[in-house]
């Protein structure tokens, strides 16, 4: 794994562009700074207010664009299949995440089940649509979480969280009074509601959702919803939003380039680009390989080509990008993550 240090940034930095490779470095020092007394004081004021605001919408659900409008409490139900109680599939050391928010610990990733996209190619698809796991209480996800925290980590990871998102809160919340002081990252697959993403102004360090695609034709057949694009634009606006309001640290977005595919990457990162420029940073992910649905899929049938990847790496360098990170392959080490 790359060790994110100015010395290591130096040697992997594809930019040659040293006030760039300055400004990741601060980012580093901005995400690896833990919450100091205060700032947790304050967060868990804003917390405990902000469970009593969203607790009601599981009687009516609309925590995520979906907007089902199910009663959460009667039954499992939705596009998401949960219901009230935390269903988490891990709560594990993650050293695999970008370099700042992995750090040389290792972030803890809380894997929540369920999912509200439907993706084909989940990787993840026995967690994200199988909703394998366990059911646990706040007390005992918090727990968890605090026994990892006092073993030595670097940040606290949520993944897909907001069908949970009340339940999280409740174990953070716990977390926090016993002293919890990671940076706390969201982890998400770009779908979200952007007034639940405001709401968590103040709470999220660190926002990182996907741009999984451009074309809402395809997010209809790939991911199961035909809004994609919009609602990804508005939801990382949101989050953008925070970070120039000093509400959070920073907006990472990551997008998965995959198979026959590059026009949409292109289309992708142009539409980031002119939406918001410098104030992201953008992770390109090249560890697409077939899984769940595309295991026998025409165009998703087979791995990412070297070639198809560096193409898109090249496009989002000529388009203006130099803040993020590429991966590369090593046959020991597996995926490791290079500067843009």
């Amino acid at each position: 794994m790359l060790v994110f240090t100015p010395d290591a940034l130096i040697r992997r930095f594809l930019c040659a562009d040293m006030e760039v490779l300055a400004e990741i470095c601060e980012l580093t020092g901005v995400i690896d700074s833990r919450l100091s007394p205060s700032e947790m004081d304050a967060r868990i004021g804003i917390m405990e207010d902000l469970i009593s605001i969203l607790q009601p919408q599981l009687t009516n659900c609309t925590l995520c664009p979906r907007r089902c409008e199910v009663n959460r409490y009667q039954e499992p139900a939705g596009e998401c299949g949960l219901g009230v109680d935390i269903r988490v599939a891990s709560v594990a050391c993650h050293k695999g995440e970008e370099p700042p928010i992995s750090g040389e610990e290792g972030a803890i990733n809380v894997f929540f089940s369920g999912c509200n996209l439907h993706c084909l190619h989940c990787q993840n698809w026995p967690i994200s649509q199988k909703r394998v796991g366990s059911t646990v209480t706040p007390e005992e996800l918090s727990a968890r979480i605090l026994k990892k925290w006092r073993r030595g980590m670097h940040s606290l990871g949520w993944v897909t969280p907001t069908p949970q998102i009340v339940g999280a809160l409740e174990a953070y919340l716990l977390c926090l009074r016993n002293g919890f002081d990671l940076p706390l990252i969201h982890n998400n697959g770009g779908y979200e509601n952007p007034e639940v993403v405001d709401h968590l102004s103040h709470v999220v360090d660190v926002w990182l959702p996907d741009a999984k695609t451009a074309d809402d034709t395809q997010a209809a057949k790939i991911q199961g919803a035909p809004n994609y694009v919009i609602i990804n634009l508005q939801a990382i606006a949101a989050m953008v939003n925070q970070v120039e309001e000093g509400n959070a640290r920073a907006v990472i977005v990551r997008h998965m380039v995959m198979p026959a595919h590059l026009d949409d990457s292109r289309q992708v990162l142009n539409l980031l680009w002119d939406k918001f420029g410098s104030s992201i940073y953008l992770s390109l992910m090249g560890q697409y390989f077939p899984a769940f649905h595309t295991v026998n899929h025409g165009s998703l049938g087979r791995k990412l080509s070297e070639e198809e990847y560096n193409q898109v790496i090249e496009e989002a360098r000529k388009i203006g990008f130099k803040q993020g990170w590429v991966q590369h392959y090593d046959t020991e080490t597996g995926v490791l993550l290079d500067c843009l």
